[in-house]
């Protein structure tokens, strides 16, 4: 039989491909990951400069693995270093996992999800009759009941540290009437998820925290994460910033207890990737039946183009490969970010301890930033914090503080002034600081207070023009009268 000769030669060529290419394969990888780091750094970095954002924390995994983990600056008075270990409210975030609250408790046979409310709340009713009867938990958990944007606005950030705050809120909806009728309309309202929080008061005998606490925080491994602000204070939560003129400063709003269920939950960057393991299907298997979690995870309410909403999570481009699951959170000193791509498997955690309702588009430009980044594509520029609207607001009261100078001094100076355009002058700016508030929240859909807490800055200028407006309608009108 015939012999194959190889050379030595090109077995020792052979042997050293075998094992030195692996190497150099791991360390272009390496060399990748690090270029990609390195491109992170950089643009959360520029997005926290350009915002001024005392504190943040980002976490990236992929095959529920850590990519990236990182933290920077300080949050609450005491200027404590934040880690990827610090609490943050997350806002609407918190709404997601409400859902996957009251999901476990339809897994376990408690409920269904074509229960109506008041079967398991049988005090919950409405001032008019409307159909409240007819209100079922899949339309609260797909923001379909009926209850409006506002009304959700007009109970929230009430600050209130009672630990029966939540059900109190939902008897404080007894006077106010739906604005379609249940199922026909999608309208995203906190009120929805607050009426979910004390159905599962109801149905458990506990508070919403213990029943947060024990079963969806710890079998998730969320070790940071609270439903209640003495529990939050425990494991580390503290105060973020409210952003005035895109400055920084220490929060005036306190705690919600009541808010919990739609806003006010605590959690960590590392809480919120036990989550987005949850959401991957590949950890926690079991906690949920495969039928459930796939109720949980379908869209069932087209919101927009290719945007749906669930059963208390945002998802995009449903049915085709950029597919994501997500959702986004503020409260007045706190903005936040949460998405996982299915195909790509990678999940990505955002939170920030300042919040400005004029800011919260940045945040939005980093999240697709980063996506960018992660499919090798150059990512979005951050746009600049420029407080547009505010010096606009500023130069209207610059004008009106002119226009009272004058008018002073026309009052004082010895010359008649009588003339019926001062008259005219004088009722249009009353007129017009009487209903300018009234017109700007018709404008922006939202109750005064939530102005207040969520841009205050923008609140305290209205209230300033609104003074000279009708400062300077009186002297015009003084003028006019003048001999």
């Amino acid at each position: 039989m015939k012999v194959l000769r190889v050379p030595y030669k090109f077995c020792f060529i052979i042997l050293c491909c075998t094992i030195f290419l692996p190497i150099k394969l791991v360390t272009a990888n390496q060399i990748s990951d690090k270029t990609i780091e390195n491109q992170l750094d950089a643009y959360i970095i520029s997005y926290l400069e350009e915002y001024q954002v005392p504190g943040a924390s980002v976490a990236i995994i992929q095959n529920n693995e850590y990519f990236y983990k990182k933290s920077w600056g300080i949050t609450g008075e005491s200027q404590e270093k934040v880690t990827t270990e610090t609490p943050f409210t997350i806002g609407s975030i918190s709404k997601s996992l409400t859902g996957l609250a009251i999901m476990k408790l339809i897994d376990a046979n408690i409920i269904e999800l074509d229960d109506p409310v008041q079967k398991h709340i049988p005090w919950f009713k409405l001032e008019v009759k409307q159909g409240e009867a007819q209100i079922t938990i899949k339309h609260l958990l797909t923001q379909t009941s009926g209850f409006s944007t506002y009304t959700g606005l007009s109970i929230s950030d009430k600050e209130s540290l009672d630990l029966n705050a939540i059900k109190n809120n939902v008897k404080s909806l007894s006077n106010v009437k739906l604005t379609s009728l249940p199922g026909k309309k999608h309208q995203y309202s906190n009120a929805n998820f607050l009426i979910l929080g004390a159905l599962i008061e109801e149905v458990t005998n506990q508070t919403y925290a213990e029943y947060m606490e024990q079963n969806v925080f710890k079998p998730l491994g969320m070790k940071n994460a609270a439903a209640d602000y003495e529990t939050a204070l425990e494991k580390g939560y503290l105060t973020g910033y409210q952003s005035w003129f895109g400055i920084p400063q220490k929060s005036s709003v306190t705690y919600d207890n009541g808010g919990a269920p739609y806003g006010y939950i605590t959690a960590s960057v590392e809480d919120l990737v036990q989550y987005i393991k949850f959401l991957s299907g590949k950890d926690y298997i079991g906690y949920l039946s495969e039928y459930t979690m796939n109720q949980y995870k379908t869209p069932h309410i087209q919101t927009g183009e290719n945007r749906y909403y669930g059963l208390g999570i945002r998802i995009s481009n449903p049915g085709t490969e950029e597919k994501i699951f997500w959702h986004s959170g503020s409260t007045p000193d706190s903005h936040a970010e949460m998405f996982y791509i299915p195909k790509s498997d990678w999940g990505v955690v955002i939170l920030t301890n300042k919040n400005n309702q004029l800011e919260e588009e940045g945040l939005y430009y980093l999240k697709s930033g980063i996506i960018n980044i992660l499919n090798g594509n150059q990512p979005v520029s951050i746009p600049k914090n420029t407080q547009t609207v505010q010096f606009f607001i500023v130069g209207i009261i610059s004008l009106l503080f002119l226009l009272s100078i004058y008018l002073l001094i026309k009052l004082k100076s010895k010359t008649s002034s009588k003339n019926r355009l001062w008259a005219m002058l004088g009722f249009v700016c009353l007129i017009v600081s009487a209903i300018l508030v009234p017109l700007f929240l018709k404008f922006v859909q939202s109750p005064w207070h939530s102005i207040k807490m969520f841009a205050p800055d923008i609140a305290l200028l209205t209230i300033i023009m609104v003074f000279f407006l009708a400062l300077n309608g009186l002297l015009a009108i003084r003028l006019s009268f003048k001999k």
